[in-house]
């Protein structure tokens, strides 16, 4: 009975850890890992794409902090993932509300990293000339973060 029980136990322990994916690249994220249709309006859709990081500002200073990673990649149907060095580091969804004409995300990581946008993950997503997005912090003190488009 003891034996059954240990081979039980090791059966268990083993479904366990294969069953959790552990994701290496953004393209191996299943498009319909999230939502099964799409979650953009329209008018943010240009939103979609890699972007590398510029800059930060906000805080109580003003100055922002020094930047975490280089590359934030949104892609269709609600995933997100976040580069540093080439390597993925956090990845999830994203979970959109409209306020007042304006689109709020919250990056929700499924693989989280000690990064300021893991810590505080709402931002307000704004595109100017569809090469520069901006991710406001939508309220006091918080952070923003400043990219360009690379494709």
């Amino acid at each position: 009975m003891k034996l059954k029980t240990k081979l039980f136990s090791v059966f268990l322990i083993t479904l366990f850890l294969f069953s959790c994916k552990d994701y290496n690249t953004i393209d191996s994220i299943p498009t319909n890992k999230y939502y099964t249709s799409e979650i953009m309006p329209d008018q943010y859709k240009n939103a979609y794409g890699k972007w590398r990081v510029i800059g930060t500002s906000g805080g109580y200073t003003g100055e922002g902090y020094e930047k975490d990673f280089d590359y934030l990649i949104l892609k269709e149907k609600g995933i997100f993932g976040i580069l540093r060095n080439d390597s993925l580091i956090a990845y999830g969804k994203l979970v959109l509300t409209q306020i007042q004409g304006s689109i709020v995300c919250k990056f929700n990581p499924e693989k989280s990293a000690n990064i300021e946008l893991c810590v505080d993950p709402e931002k307000e997503i704004k595109v100017f000339n569809n090469d520069t997005l901006y991710l406001f912090g939508p309220c006091c003190d918080r952070f923003n973060i400043h990219l360009v488009r690379v494709k």
